[in-house]
């Protein structure tokens, strides 16, 4: 409701009891004012106005300022226009709320019956409205408000962001734009002061911190008569800077854009938020890998290292499903070893060795570094596990950065937000064991150099067989592999976190102990307290029942024993991958095995001897088993009869073939010999067709091809008849 005198029409003859209609030329604005019991219109201060919203009901202004400009009427209720109310920011809402509460107070208290000084009324709701003190103030921002009768002057635009500012106070857009651009060319988060005093420099100067003549944006006007001892009003390093703030022209997360890349930018900019509530357990898995903040001693090596760990959490409980550890030792070449690939298979094998298969798919959400599996390994599990399993790949962070060069792609922690707050636990509950290294490089104890001197010292003077009993200031690995299981089952039974969708559990103290609460237990004291990981896990698995499966053994033992690839067969028609730094090539026994060049298959080896390599097609299907083609050593003859044949067999292959593919152009030659046999030849051959040329090297050269022939038949005959030898006695052997 307004009040507003300036729209009425005092010319206007309606009848008693009507309503006058005003139409303004702005669309979607009908005035309704209520006239006397006389037909005369009511005085200004009563009349009634309502206008109709330019925004649906229920919506937001979608431009505050440009609403704002638009706006003609006062409105004394924030409620009456909560399309615009919305648009402050939370806290400002609540402050005008109470504000508004504050004055009504007011007005009801000097206006009533019983009615006091606005003076005395003030003072009275400042009992109630503390926070708006002291009483001047107060008094003001009423008298303000009973003026204009708008809510309006009851918000602190100064508070409510730019969008609420009437016009562009103090330095104009254009200049805070130029500023900031310059804040992110100086590639430091506390380089803005010596860039703000660069411009400075350039008003002087006329040079840009690069040497470069330019006018400073805002300012070209009279450049050249500019007062260059003189800075411009609000130029001062504090003010520019509290401009750029309010104005959001260089926020947080455009200033790590600018000094640092998408990935650092991605914390100051709005997050996926999800839930455990619905998850059953062990339907989300999460893995990753953790640098413990604590050194070991490796006894039998004589080295003090770090220690990595390979951990699987299950999302909807937070307990921790398993873990494997890695001493990082050094190599010969100076390397440290670290968490390898098959680290990450005995994880995930144990998992399933020990929990087994639920009744629903599992996802394994895995790293796109060491805490992952490659494909080959994702495609073996899915083979032998019929699809049970969903992998996740956390997602890189990378791109093109402002400057329009490629940023190196991180992975995202956010993928895995829950790890990363329980890695702090890990750390914190481990945080009293010997041998701390801090959780970064500048607070590392000042002692532990000497610790570690000392342990080196007590490894060294004794005898390997004797280190294992001796005691020493650091961890040795066993040890840590105990604290860090006593650790983790702390962590799986705690009780009081506040995990989200963890339920609370009542407990009562009878005889002695707590043990949950029933109806028998009155009188007896009680407790309150969210489950345990552990519990947790125990409810849902109830009350999602159905048949878990148990993972056969040997498709354990074939996954632990064999490495898998996936390669394509190559041109030859073999295939070919690397292995420990050499290069292994694999043919088929047959052609009854053989795949065409290019077939895409998963491969299976077994590392300590990969002689067989057996092929499928990533669906379960089995397509054969192939041999391992070896390196031939010259003086190894058997050896290298073997490879001639299998290299000859291919090319008569490859022949027969080429031969079948030939078949049309041949019977086109054929046809074309029999179309010339019906002409007469008209030339004469060289020399009358009566005389041959002959050559002295080659026919030498024709005769030894004849007794190398010869001596190859004699050699593989011998060949043979020694590889019948040597079948026979295998098969008298078994």
């Amino acid at each position: 409701m307004i009040s507003d005198p300036s729209i009425l029409n005092p010319a206007d003859d309606s009848s008693s009891g009507q309503t006058i209609s005003v139409t303004r030329s702005e669309p979607a604005e009908t005035l309704s004012v209520s006239t006397n019991e006389g037909g005369q219109l009511s005085p200004p201060d009563s009349v009634l106005v309502t206008v109709a919203p330019p925004v649906p009901c229920g919506t937001l202004v979608p431009s505050v300022k440009l609403y704002l400009e638009r706006r003609t009427t006062a409105v004394a209720r924030y409620e009456e226009e909560k399309h615009l109310f919305r648009r402050l920011p939370v806290d400002e809402r609540a402050t005008v709320r109470r504000l508004q509460a504050a004055v009504f107070y007011v007005r009801d208290l000097s206006t009533g019956t019983n009615k006091i000084s606005v003076q005395a009324a003030c003072a009275r709701a400042l009992v109630i409205y503390s926070e708006f003190a002291p009483l001047k103030t107060f008094r003001g921002k009423y008298d303000a408000w009973l003026k204009s009768q708008d809510w309006l002057c009851l918000v602190n635009r100064s508070k409510a962001g730019p969008d609420w500012q009437q016009g562009e106070r103090g330095l104009c857009g254009e200049f805070l734009d130029y500023v900031a651009a310059r804040i992110g060319d100086f590639k430091r988060d506390d380089g803005g002061t010596q860039a703000i005093k660069s411009i400075h420099r350039q008003w002087l100067t006329g040079r840009t911190h690069r040497g470069i003549m330019e006018a400073i944006p805002g300012y070209t006007n009279d450049w050249d008569q500019r007062a260059v001892n003189l800075l411009p009003p609000g130029w001062d390093v504090g003010n520019i800077q509290r401009q750029l703030k309010r104005r959001a022209k260089l926020t947080r997360a455009v200033k790590k854009l600018r000094h640092e890349g998408i990935a650092s930018a991605r914390s100051y900019l709005p997050q996926v938020h999800g839930t455990r509530v619905d998850l059953r357990f062990m339907e989300l898995i999460q893995f990753d890998d953790v640098r413990c903040d604590f050194r070991v001693i490796d006894t039998e090596r004589g080295q003090i290292c770090d220690l990595w760990l390979l951990i699987a959490r299950d999302v909807a409980t937070t307990m921790l499903l398993g873990f494997g550890m890695r001493p990082a030792l050094a190599r010969d070449d100076g390397s440290q070893e670290h968490l390898k690939l098959r680290d990450m298979k005995q994880l995930a094998g144990w998992m399933l060795e020990t929990y087994g298969l639920p009744p629903w798919v599992m996802q394994w959400v895995l790293e796109n570094g060491t805490a992952t599996l490659d494909a080959a390994i994702r495609a073996a599990l899915a083979e032998m596990l019929g699809d049970r399993i969903d992998f996740r790949m956390a997602s890189m962070i990378g791109g093109k950065s402002s400057a329009e060069y490629w940023e190196k792609a991180v992975g995202n922690s956010k993928a895995k937000a829950m790890l990363e707050s329980l890695n702090r636990l890990i750390h914190t509950m481990t945080s009293y064991f010997p041998g701390q290294i801090g959780a970064t490089y500048g607070v590392r104890p000042a002692e532990l150099i000497d610790r570690e001197r000392e342990a080196l010292a007590i490894c060294q003077s004794h005898r390997p067989e004797d280190r294992a009993q001796l005691s020493f200031p650091v961890l040795t690995v066993p040890q840590a592999r105990e604290k860090l299981l006593e650790i983790f089952r702390l962590q799986n039974s705690r009780r009081g976190s506040d995990c989200e969708g963890f339920d609370k559990v009542v407990e009562a103290y009878v005889n002695g102990q707590w043990v949950t609460a029933t109806t028998a237990h009155a009188g007896c004291p009680v407790r309150s307290q969210t489950e345990s990981p552990v519990e947790r896990g125990a409810r849902l698995v109830a009350q999602h029942p159905g048949a878990w499966s148990r993972v056969a053994p040997e498709i354990l033992t074939s996954f632990y024993e064999h490495t898998q690839r996936q390669r394509p067969v190559e041109a030859s028609g073999e295939i070919s991958l690397t292995h420990e730094g050499k290069l292994l090539r694999f043919a088929p026994p047959s052609d009854e095995f053989a795949l065409a060049p290019g077939t895409k298959v998963l491969c299976y080896f077994n590392p300590d001897d990969p002689r067989f390599l057996t092929i499928t097609d990533g669906r379960g299907g089995i397509l054969g088993t192939w041999l391992r083609r070896g390196l031939v050593a010259h003086n190894d003859r058997d050896a290298l009869a073997a490879a001639i044949r299998h290299s000859a067999h291919a090319l008569k292959s490859a022949k027969a073939r080429a031969t079948e593919l030939a078949s049309d152009e041949r019977a086109q030659l054929q046809a074309m010999r029999d179309h010339n046999n019906g002409f007469v030849t008209v030339t004469t051959p060289l020399n009358g067709g009566r005389e041959t040329v002959t050559s002295p090297v080659a026919a030498h050269i024709r005769a030894v091809a004849g007794e190398k022939a010869a001596t190859h038949k004699q050699q593989q005959r011998r060949n043979d008849d020694a590889a019948i030898a040597r079948e026979a006695l295998r098969n008298l052997a078994t």
